[in-house]
Formats: structure tokens, C-alpha cells, sequence
């Protein structure tokens, strides 16, 4: 059974926030976890006291890779907006001279401006060892962002 390391990061006000880590938390127990933070509470005390950015950093203790999932503040969206960060490395395609040529470099998954059930959504197929699905919903919204250019 697969293990991972969670840290919760909240907001500093005074005596409450700052970071709590967890061990050995199973995939079941980290989906409660995320689903069992705050979040909306998280982005008013965020606004109110000006301070960092909430986040959750899930890592897979047998691979030692990590997402973190980070909340923001400033969203212009009025539902809750994430960016997940990773350092799980992939390989994409990259044209180079007006498109002649193409060349493959080195990569991490990142995205950004993601609705809750996305971002929980992506959460689920890391803790499922889904990273091939992963890292097509990344190609895909890069392809997106590509075509909006």
C-alpha cells in the first residue's frame, strides 16, 4: 500500500497557521485530509492578514515525488482557483526554427487557475499512480495555452 508525506501550510495570524506535517498517510486518508481543509476560511484569512499563500504538498514516500497544491487569493473567479506545482519530470516536444525542427526537453508538471474538483480531480490520479494521466491533462492544457497565443 502506498504511503505519503502531507504538508499543510495555512496562513500566519498571530498564534494560529504555519505548517503541520503528517506522516505516513495512506491515499484514502490524504483525499479526507484535502477534502477536510477549510479552504474558503483559508482564502478570507489570506485576504485579511496579507499573508502567504495556503497550500497542501502531498509526497509519495516510494517515489519521492510531490505536488503541491496552492491556493490563490487573488483569483478573479468567485469559486476557489489552485495551481499545482510538481517535481514529476516529463518529456514534451519542443519546435525550434519555424517549427523545422523539433527537439525533446525536460519538463515538470505544473498548472494553474484550476476549479476545486480539478485540482481534487489531478490530486486523485497522483495518489492512484495515474501519472501518465497526469501528464496528459498537462500536454493537453499546454496545447490550450498554445492555441490562445
Amino acid at each position: 500500500m502506498k504511503t505519503f508525506d502531507l504538508v499543510v501550510h495555512t496562513p500566519k495570524n498571530l498564534q494560529e497557521g504555519g505548517d503541520e506535517f503528517l506522516e505516513k498517510f495512506t491515499a484514502i486518508q490524504a483525499l479526507i485530509k484535502f477534502d477536510s481543509i477549510a479552504w474558503r476560511q483559508l482564502l478570507v484569512r489570506q485576504l485579511q492578514f496579507n499573508s502567504e499563500n495556503a497550500s497542501f504538498t502531498i509526497t509519495d514516500l516510494q517515489s519521492q515525488q510531490s505536488l503541491r497544491f496552492t491556493l490563490n487569493a487573488f483569483s478573479k473567479l468567485d469559486d476557489l482557483e489552485f495551481k499545482i506545482e510538481s517535481d514529476v519530470a516529463i518529456i514534451v516536444p519542443q519546435k525550434d526554427v519555424f517549427g523545422l525542427i523539433t527537439r525533446k526537453t525536460k519538463d515538470y508538471i505544473f498548472f494553474k487557475k484550476l476549479d476545486f474538483a480539478t485540482a481534487r480531480q489531478y490530486l486523485l490520479c497522483f495518489l492512484n499512480a495515474e501519472l501518465q494521466q497526469l501528464e496528459q491533462f498537462y500536454k493537453d492544457s499546454q496545447s490550450k495555452l498554445a492555441l490562445h497565443l
